[in-house]
């Protein structure tokens, strides 16, 4: 695609050009094709990205570039400045502001853009910060999923807060499935896997590398997590499988493939490595579970064959009331 939509840059150094910036953001994105959400999401962005730079040094420069690649067209933003630099895994934090004022925070952006970096260089003086937001195509969501699921999931005993949570999402041609364990038990533990799984909600549709990236700094302020997706394409009959940490996977085919699984050590949200992505094949009769470390792994499926022709969701609740644990939240999706 050839854009008919130049590439803007202003220097920033005032509130009037701050809100110059951001009007142009928005006119750009309607442009470019974004709906009115998205127009006010990326003017927010931008906004807060040029207040960020008189805050934090005073003066600096904001561009706004069309992008496309093979598969997306969408908006790059650009702040950088000649700053102190600031703390980033603190700068993640919601609200949080070197500067003694309130705005609405780096942790606000990653959710709102679908790529994000910070650059900063070797002596911490000067910042540039490079994000995307990608135009997304919602035009086949309603077709209809092939898919059945059975969701089982309760906090630690005595505890009223669940620090475990789970995504099932539909997106263009596919379904997005999910187990997030937030660290330990309790408040604390479910806060950071609610943060978890609200970036995943709004960015489902990024390849699963993207996704875990951008979870790990949407919970740098957070306790952090393990978790799995996996991502079933529903025109190849094909998953996409990634995990970071000891959430569980089981599948049990039809027939005789055997699916490659790779599990990286590590927490999300605590500079995990990235996860790495493998891809099976997926037959009519397939069973996948996912399931948290409040589930027992000792369990195959020829203890619950029984039930082989009940509703997943009932499935789900005779695998966890056979093997739960009573020390850990719990939670177990199945999927047939």
């Amino acid at each position: 695609m050839t854009f008919h939509v130049e590439s803007q840059f202003m220097v920033i150094s005032n509130s009037a050009e701050v809100i110059a910036i951001r009007r142009i953001a928005k006119d750009m994105a309607k442009e470019i094709g974004f709906d009115e959400c998205g127009r006010e999401e990326i003017s927010l962005v931008v906004s807060e990205l040029a207040s960020n730079i008189i805050k934090y040094a005073q003066r600096g420069i904001v561009t706004l570039t069309p992008v496309c690649d093979e598969q997306h067209e969408g908006l790059m933003i650009e702040a950088e400045d000649d700053g102190e630099g600031f703390n980033e895994h603190t700068s993640m934090k919601d609200g949080v502001s070197t500067s003694g004022t309130l705005g609405m925070g780096l942790g606000a952006v990653n959710r709102l853009m679908d790529e994000f970096d910070i650059l900063q260089r070797e002596n911490h003086t000067g910042t540039r910060i490079v994000c995307k937001r990608w135009l997304h195509d919602n035009s086949n969501l309603g077709q209809h999923c092939p898919f059945e699921f059975g969701v089982f999931s309760r906090p630690k005993p005595n505890e009223t807060a669940n620090g475990d949570t789970f995504i099932v999402k539909n997106i263009r041609g596919a379904t997005l499935v999910g187990v997030i364990d937030g660290v330990g038990h309790g408040e604390l533990a479910g806060h950071a896997a609610n943060a978890a799984r609200q970036y995943i909600e709004r960015h489902a549709e990024l390849p699963l590398l993207e996704i875990f990236r951008g979870v790990d700094r949407a919970c740098a302020a957070t306790r952090g997590v393990v978790m799995a997706l996996v991502v079933f394409d529903w025109s190849k009959g094909t998953f996409r499988y990634a995990s970071v940490g000891n959430i569980e996977v089981k599948v049990f085919h039809s027939r005789h493939d055997k699916p490659k699984f790779i599990v990286r050590r590590g927490i999300v949200g605590k500079h995990a490595p990235p996860p790495v992505v493998t891809e099976n094949m997926w037959h009519v009769g397939d069973m996948l579970a996912l399931h948290s470390d409040g589930i027992s792994t000792h369990w195959q499926w020829h203890d619950f064959e029984q039930y082989a022709d009940h509703p997943a969701q009932v499935i789900a609740e005779h695998i966890y009331n056979a093997t739960q644990k009573d020390h850990d939240d719990a939670t177990i999706v199945i999927v047939k």
